[in-house]
């Protein structure tokens, strides 16, 4: 069936959600006015609503109703940005299809089937979901079937502003669903969906190794991390991260940004929210306590001198027991002093662990959790040296860190005291050459040291 469309726009789309392992239409957007930047009205299906196992598209913003959520005064109800692809992908789809006025319905619909999270969009409830091809290619479109060579080749091609028109077919297929800035593409193995993570040209030091040493030691340190792996493809590193919104069998999990939850507008970086304001929004909106976990991940965004912790780089996700902190992702050291997040009201967000230590309260926890906590951290943190050596950082990219990592002395493993009012253990953890999830999408600066 043909997309409803009114002088070149799309004029509505139909939600999918999963039930019973398929897709199930769960409402539909219908959008209003004209011009490039329209508003939008959400409306539950009648049949969702009546089902035993519904449930509302995000954890807040669309609660259950048989009325109207209207979307002012944005494009879209704030929870379906998740969904949407981010400048990256928004890159990819403005240039392949330049005769096309791009709003967030047709971001949406353009990006594929593959979007972040659970939901998905078509044009009609009585017809599976579907990516919405705006003009007719000049060629045949990719299978999907693409190896990550020919990924590699278009994202650069992309990403040095020389892309052709069968570069922009491939990353339309494999690649305008993904958020953030940074060069990526979704790829498929026995094991699963992969995010791939390409270096950008303007990037001071190898960002895939980087990354995974940090999410490596963020592991260490006693946090959730994501599987992650990285593959050399004609001489050039690329960080495989396991997606994580999806489940075991490739059943798609629901997904909110802290964004989102905290209703900030989804192009804002900077914020006045913090890491414990954060907890107690998710605490107050049913989702499981997550005080301890924030805690941690914001003592190892500083340890690794991650200042590009903003709102749409953490986030929750829906599981059958009901919505929970998804893993950390995006961790990558960045020049930088300030935390976007400050740890707690009345806070300074300064990069220091000692200070970021003291709001301990704020969290929920007593002295002795917090030490608990601290104690995992540094140890972790401790790992940092051999995990440069396991992920093969080279002696250039190295001096680099060390002078944007200043809580840490790579050369000698030593850790500034975090809080000398605590007892905490300095014992390091054991290490491992394996990097898996036993238990992703933001808008960061182009280069990792911006």
């Amino acid at each position: 069936m043909a997309w409803k469309i009114s002088d070149g726009r799309l004029d509505w789309l139909v939600v999918f959600a999963t039930s019973g392992g398929a897709p199930v239409p769960m409402g539909a957007l219908t959008f209003e006015g004209s011009g490039r930047v329209r508003q939008s009205l959400f409306r539950y299906a009648r049949s969702w609503v009546d089902r035993p196992d519904c449930r509302p598209a995000s954890a807040v913003g669309v609660p259950l109703s048989r009325k109207a959520i209207p979307s002012a005064p944005r494009e879209l109800p704030l929870p379906f940005y998740d969904s949407m692809p981010d400048g990256w992908g928004k890159q990819i789809l403005t240039l392949a299809f330049p005769n096309t006025v791009m709003g967030a319905g047709e971001f949406l619909a353009a990006a594929g089937d593959n979007h972040v999270g659970e939901l998905h969009f078509g044009p009609a409830p009585d017809k599976p979901p579907q990516q919405w091809t705006p003009e007719s290619p000049r060629a045949a479109l990719p299978d999907g079937t693409e190896s990550l060579d020919a990924l590699l080749a278009a994202a650069e091609a992309l990403d040095s502003g020389q892309p052709t028109a069968a570069h922009l077919q491939l990353l339309f297929r494999n690649s305008a669903d993904l958020g953030g800035a940074r060069p990526k593409a979704s790829v498929t193995d026995d094991a699963g969906i992969w995010i791939a993570k390409f270096r950008a040209r303007d990037d001071s030091f190898d960002n895939p190794r980087v990354e995974a040493v940090s999410l490596s030691v963020a592991g260490l340190c006693g946090a959730d991390v994501p599987d992650h792996k990285v593959v050399d493809v004609a001489g050039r590193s690329v960080l495989l991260v396991k997606r994580f919104d999806r489940g075991p069998g490739g059943e798609r999990l629901g997904y909110m940004s802290a964004g989102t939850l905290v209703g900030a507008e989804p192009t804002a970086y900077a914020t006045s929210t913090g890491y414990a304001d954060i907890a107690a929004t998710a605490r107050a909106a049913g989702i499981a306590p997550c005080e301890a976990e924030l805690f941690r991940r914001m003592l190892i965004n500083c340890g690794l001198n991650n200042t590009d912790d903003h709102l749409r780089n953490h986030a929750f996700l829906h599981h059958a027991d009901g919505w929970r902190l998804s893993p950390l992702f995006d961790v990558v050291p960045n020049r930088g002093t300030r935390l976007i997040l400050r740890p707690a009201r009345g806070t300074d967000p300064t990069v220091d662990i000692g200070v970021a230590t003291q709001s301990y309260e704020q969290f929920r926890l007593t002295r002795e959790d917090a030490a608990a906590i601290v104690s995992d951290v540094r140890a972790g943190l401790a790992h940092l040296p051999e995990m440069l050596d396991q992920w093969g950082i080279v002696a250039a990219d190295r001096e680099l860190l060390a002078q944007v990592m200043p809580q840490v002395d790579l050369r000698k493993t030593m850790i500034p005291a975090l809080n000398t009012t605590m007892t905490v253990d300095t014992a390091p953890r054991q290490s491992s050459e394996t990097w898996t999830d036993n238990n992703k999408m933001g808008r960061p600066p182009r280069s990792a040291l911006e």
